[in-house]
């Protein structure tokens, strides 16, 4: 007889642009069933979940012993009443960033979801990206990195700085660099930041020295959603090479000290990076262990604490 198929019973709490996508990876999974998609529009929530059959509400606390897993892919300001009461409720979360904006209450969420044995994991989509796996995989003795990561003004996370909603990945980037080439602290912070198009901030370059190993890195990293173009660049300069990556048309060019340009091979340049990481945290909650491939705890604090120094408010 064959064995049936445990699953993890999970509901999405945001049927949004975010939620959606979500709900299209895990929907394409076997261990998973969907029980419910929850949203404040509870329109928005009855139209997604009868695409796939499932139930909606408007509020997640009505749901509670329907799932064990919840993936919270709402407004930033609405994360940590949301996780605080789900993991008083034991539940194992999936939290799309920032976990919050505000240093302090991120501490509080993941000292409680530590305490209760609570598996949560922050997504931070871009250390899944084959591209970025296979540029780091080429660094040796890295000396500057420069990362551009720009939109067009689309309408959307309006309600956050673009540090926290573009710029936040390449910070974390840097986060899973160091854990190859060794742990640094960061120095000599340099900002400009401006408002063009709503009261947050839309455009920032950041540069900022890293001394790792007691040898100094430096970073130069822009985001910005008030481009013409959408751009996800990044470029590292190493001793013996220049190495270039676009993650938006999936190539490395590698030019090494006699000017020979080579094209670096991607592995698993056909794999979805939001359908890995979601995989990574299933699999972390089936183990009951955190992922070695995602942000943290540490990392994560420390990211949020550096986007407020950058933002030039409070943590």
């Amino acid at each position: 007889m064959k064995k049936s198929l445990m699953k993890h019973k999970v509901i999405v709490i945001g049927a949004g642009y975010f939620g959606q996508r979500h709900i299209k990876m895990l929907a394409q999974m076997e261990d998973v069933e969907i029980v419910a998609i929850v949203d404040k529009d509870i329109n928005k929530a009855k139209k997604i979940a009868r695409e796939y059959g499932v139930k909606f509400s408007d509020n997640f606390k009505d749901l509670l012993k329907e799932a064990s897993v919840f993936f919270i892919v709402t407004p930033t300001k609405s994360h940590f009443e949301i996780a605080m009461d789900l993991i008083k409720e034991g539940k194992d979360i999936f939290i799309e960033k920032p976990i919050t904006e505000n240093s302090q209450h991120a501490t509080v969420l993941i000292e409680e979801a530590l305490k209760n044995k609570i598996i949560f994991q922050v997504g931070l989509i871009e250390r899944y990206n084959p591209v970025v796996i296979s540029l780091f995989e080429q660094i040796k003795t890295p000396l500057f990195i420069k990362a551009e990561r720009t939109s067009p003004y689309l309408g959307r996370a309006t309600d956050t700085d673009v540090t926290f909603d573009l710029m936040i990945h390449d910070l974390d980037l840097i986060m899973m660099f160091q854990r190859k080439i060794g742990r640094g602290d960061f120095n000599n912070l340099k900002v400009f930041k401006k408002s063009f198009i709503t009261e947050k901030i839309d455009f920032a370059t950041v540069w900022l020295e890293i001394l790792i190993n007691n040898s100094p890195f430096t970073a130069q990293i822009t985001a910005s959603r008030t481009s013409p173009i959408f751009q996800r660049n990044i470029t590292i300069i190493d001793e013996e090479f220049i190495i270039y990556a676009d993650l938006i048309n999936k190539n490395i060019i590698k030019i090494d000290k006699n000017g020979t340009k080579n094209e670096i091979p991607i592995e698993n340049i056909e794999n979805q990076p939001l359908y890995e990481e979601i995989r990574d945290f299933l699999n972390s909650v089936s183990k009951r262990e955190f992922s070695q491939k995602a942000p943290t705890p540490e990392e994560i604090l420390e990211v949020i604490k550096l986007i407020n120094k950058i933002n030039g408010g409070s943590s």
